[in-house]
């Protein structure tokens, strides 16, 4: 008896986990107004041009499909996509067994959902949204032509609706606990709107005029956490940790590089959310034209990119290393590098050559500089790479010769390095640097090495650098015009 009610057990329980294995998975039964059509199931990943596709069917004659897969999906904003590219998203959370009725004629508005009540909370939201969007909208654009006493009651009125709108999110939030649309909606929480008073004293005085910012920066991911994989299959993902980037941390190439050391070392953990940061971090600060973030991005090539993406091919880590090279010694704020066996030419030489083709085309004659930083005596030094040959170099100098005489009783020097070494390339430019008397400042080449082609990364010509009076480089590739800006 006793054997049998224990075999009775041991079935009973095989049962119940056999059970509980085919319960898992997915199963999500769409009917839409059209047979035949081929409709996707997918996910964002970060942002919303990135979109993964994870299932799809093909309708029967009724217009009716059924997603179905035996692995439960990971939580996230899911998309559905038909033949006709008519998209709505969805949300994906842990119950993953239901019914979507949709009505193509008006999405948003008809769809219907049988047993997700994730989604039903989720197209409230975002039906609300809509019409308190363009209710907003509207106001913004009687604002352009309102009186001054309307214009303050709109902004009045706007600063109401964006409160009723968070108001709205935390009531949803509140009554949805522990479902990931809630989740989802306290992401679209500006954190601002829960900054508290600054510290005062016994008097009511401000104590701390910084704390507000520091708050702010330290709870910035309160409400959208980057560290948590659920978030990422979002498509708000790259905008959040790009705005913290960008926006809220001081714009200082150290300070950006401390920050993004600190959240790729705290994603390290999770592959999928690692390799989203650093690629994302690492595209933006190589395609950006704000010069310091040359900066950055070395940083993240050298420490991050170069060591860890094994996503990458052989080939692109190679170069990627040679471009770091090039660039690591010649990064805003950084010493400008030393040219060694570099020659200066006063003007007498100049002079003396037009007369003279033995001087002319001599490689030894002119002053040897031992470090041309030491000789350096203004504010502000330019150090122009060119070559006589170049028609652009030609115009860039001519330029740059403007900008020194506009600017060289404010401090201004000039260093302008010959690139071409050969007897025939002195010669020529001897004589065009006397036919437009480019004269005050300092002549330069170097023509028994060519090591500074690689410190100040002279693989084109013309470059100007522009150094302050402690020698430090705090402007590269500029244009004559910019070096203006500086001054000013």
């Amino acid at each position: 008896m006793k054997i049998l009610l224990f075999c009775k057990n041991i079935f009973l329980l095989s049962f119940l986990t056999t059970i509980s294995v085919f319960s898992q998975g997915y199963e999500i039964k769409i009917s839409l107004k059209s047979k035949n059509d081929t409709v996707m199931l997918g996910h964002y990943f970060a942002k919303r041009d990135m979109m993964i596709p994870d299932d799809t069917v093909v309708l029967d004659k009724s217009g009716t499909g059924i997603f179905k897969g035996k692995k439960k999906l990971d939580r996230g904003v899911y998309f559905i996509i038909n033949d006709q590219k008519q998209l709505f998203d969805i949300i994906i959370g842990d119950e993953q067994k239901f019914e979507i009725l949709v009505d193509t004629a008006d999405m948003l508005n008809k769809t219907r959902f049988k047993s997700s009540i994730e989604n039903d909370v989720f197209f409230g939201f975002q039906r609300y949204n809509i019409e308190k969007s363009i209710e907003m909208q509207q106001l913004r654009q009687e604002f352009e032509t309102a009186t001054e006493e309307r214009k303050n009651a709109i902004r009045i009125r706007l600063q109401e609706m964006n409160k009723e709108r968070i108001e709205y999110i935390q009531q949803t939030i509140d009554a949805h606990k522990g479902l990931y649309v809630s989740k989802f909606l306290n992401s679209l929480v500006p954190i601002d709107s829960k900054l508290p008073d600054y510290p005062r004293d016994a008097e009511g005085n401000i104590t701390d005029s910084t704390y507000l910012y520091r708050w702010y920066r330290s709870h910035f991911f309160d409400n959208f956490d980057i560290y948590n994989p659920d978030m990422l299959r979002t498509p708000l993902y790259e905008e959040k940790l790009m705005e913290y980037m960008t926006r809220v941390i001081p714009q200082h190439p150290d300070t950006i590089c401390v920050e993004a050391d600190k959240i790729l070392a705290k994603t390290k953990s999770n592959d999928d959310i690692f390799r989203c940061v650093l690629v994302s971090l690492f595209n933006y600060y190589t395609k950006s034209k704000i010069m310091v973030h040359e900066n950055v991005w070395v940083h993240l090539a050298d420490k991050w990119y170069i060591p860890n993406a094994t996503w990458s091919t052989a080939d692109y880590i190679e170069t990627l290393k040679k471009e770091v090279e090039k660039r690591r010694y010649n990064l805003i704020g950084m010493m400008a590098p030393p040219m060694e066996m570099l020659m200066a030419l006063p003007p007498d030489h100049f002079r003396a050559a037009a007369l003279d083709t033995a001087i002319k085309f001599d490689l030894y004659a002119g002053v040897n500089i031992q470090d041309f930083r030491k000789s350096l005596k203004g504010k502000y030094t330019v150090i122009l790479f060119w070559d006589y040959a170049c028609s652009h170099c030609k115009k860039v100098i001519q330029d740059l010769f403007q900008v020194y005489e506009e600017y060289k009783d404010k401090g201004l020097t000039v260093v302008t390095v010959q690139t071409v070494i050969s007897r025939e390339a002195k010669g020529k430019w001897i004589d065009y640097i006397n036919e437009h008397q480019f004269f005050g400042w300092t002549n330069a080449w170097s023509p028994f090495s060519n090591k500074y082609r690689d410190l100040y990364d002279v693989s084109m010509t013309p470059i100007i650098f522009l150094l302050d009076e402690d020698e430090k480089i705090i402007g590269k590739r500029l244009v004559p015009e910019q070096i203006k800006d500086f001054i000013e």
